[in-house]
């Protein structure tokens, strides 16, 4: 109950934030939000079903290319453009798609296999990127219009990302809630266990892979459409370490640690730390990152989220 009361004061903070945010800053809360939604996707496959995926960024690229492509269809040949939360749509589809692919093929591996091969994925699908510049735009990317963004106004599209962020989240939730969820966790737990008392491990593996895939997918193509550019940035692998970083501080399993902890990482790199060491000659942001990650390690190695919860649970029996 308590949780819940949280949940909805933090939801009506995010309403009000605008009316005393400065425009610079809430453009940035909004990347946040959207950057939040594919590091709670990453955690529905590790977090959830224990299968490290280090290859997460690759249905983030592909949402963005396919909502992008949409929105510009020119690129491929095509004389007509979809609309704006269809293409968003299908950009989720497209990569919950070659999730299954992807999936079915390498989730057969157990361990650091599976990881490994997951890795070089990213690397793979950025290459097309470059081969196909006329189409993919090269490194640079290209822009889908300001016609094409959420909204004209900066806080039109942060109230667009945030409600984006609370649906996906929403469902998300409900999924690992469900009874799909507790077969996830009994993987994670013990895979052998699973398998013997009927669970079709492989299967379930699967499909925590396409849904993950699935909302990576959506928050790609939502960030194009926030940001209005695409770019190999959302397939690269220090984006897939800041994914890595944001749920693993937050506590991973809990879909609610990965959401806090994507949107505390995002903003302290693309904002506090930026502000805190303005004028420094050298990026410092990436090494205070990292020297959290360490002293979280370390003092909270569950993740914030758990401890949070643990403490306030022995404040309540005091």
């Amino acid at each position: 109950m308590k949780s819940k009361l949280l949940s909805i004061l933090l939801i009506a903070f995010a309403f009000i934030l605008p009316i005393f945010t400065p425009e610079a800053y809430l453009y940035v809360i909004g990347l946040a939000y959207l950057f939040a939604i594919a590091v709670v996707s990453w955690d529905i496959i590790t977090g959830y079903t224990g299968q490290v995926n280090l290859g997460h960024t690759v249905f983030i690229g592909l949402g963005a290319y396919t909502s992008a492509l949409l929105q510009v269809p020119s690129r491929i040949g095509l004389s007509f453009k979809v609309p704006i939360f269809l293409s968003i749509l299908t950009g989720g589809v497209v990569s919950a798609v070659f999730g299954f692919i992807i999936g079915s093929i390498t989730l057969r591996l157990r361990g650091y296999y599976f990881a490994l091969v997951t890795a070089v994925l990213p690397l793979v699908f950025m290459q097309t990127v470059f081969i196909w510049s006329d189409v993919f735009g090269g490194e640079e990317g290209f822009s889908i219009g300001f016609e094409n963004a959420f909204a004209k106004t900066v806080i039109g599209r942060y109230y667009i990302a945030l409600i984006i962020l609370i649906v996906c989240t929403a469902i998300m939730w409900l999924i690992v809630r469900s009874n799909i969820g507790l077969k996830f966790k009994a993987i994670r737990e013990d895979e052998q266990l699973a398998e013997s008392i009927g669970i079709d491990t492989t299967k379930y593996k699967v499909l925590a892979f396409v849904i993950s895939a699935f909302f990576a997918g959506i928050s790609g193509a939502s960030i194009v459409h926030y940001r209005i550019t695409v770019s190999p940035d959302l397939y690269d692998i220090p984006l897939m370490l800041l994914i890595t970083l944001s749920a693993v501080m937050g506590g991973l399993g809990t879909i609610y640690g990965p959401l806090l902890g994507g949107i505390f990482i995002y903003l302290a790199k693309n904002w506090w730390i930026k502000e805190i060491t303005k004028g420094l000659m050298f990026p410092i942001d990436e090494i205070v990152l990292y020297i959290l990650l360490i002293a979280f390690g370390i003092l909270m190695p569950e993740g914030l989220y758990v401890e949070i919860k643990k403490r306030f649970k022995k404040s309540n029996n005091l």
